[in-house]
């Protein structure tokens, strides 16, 4: 696998790096995503189960703004920080 010049060496290496970017991109895509949604669904299946709904400040129930809480964030993304930032979960 190896030649005498030890540039099989650096290529395993590269190999190596790029495996464990590739998986760091793949396991933290699926991070944010769990993490994005999975609050909302956590929230709506004990408000299912065990009928506790919390509320946030001014009374919306927070899964609800949990649920468009990505979405408010693409679209202050998309305006480049020009629109106001949305509520706090």
């Amino acid at each position: 696998m190896t030649t005498g010049d030890g540039s099989g060496t650096s290529e395993v290496r590269f190999r190596k790096r790029l495996v464990r970017v590739i998986v760091s991109i793949v396991v933290l895509t699926g991070v944010t995503v769990v993490l994005g949604y999975g609050g909302w669904i956590v929230l709506t299946l004990t408000a299912k189960i065990s009928g506790y709904d919390p509320e946030t400040a001014d009374g919306e129930l927070l899964r609800e703004r949990l649920l468009v809480w990505p979405d408010r964030n693409r679209e202050v993304m998309r305006s480049n920080g020009r629109t106001s930032l949305p509520l706090r979960p």
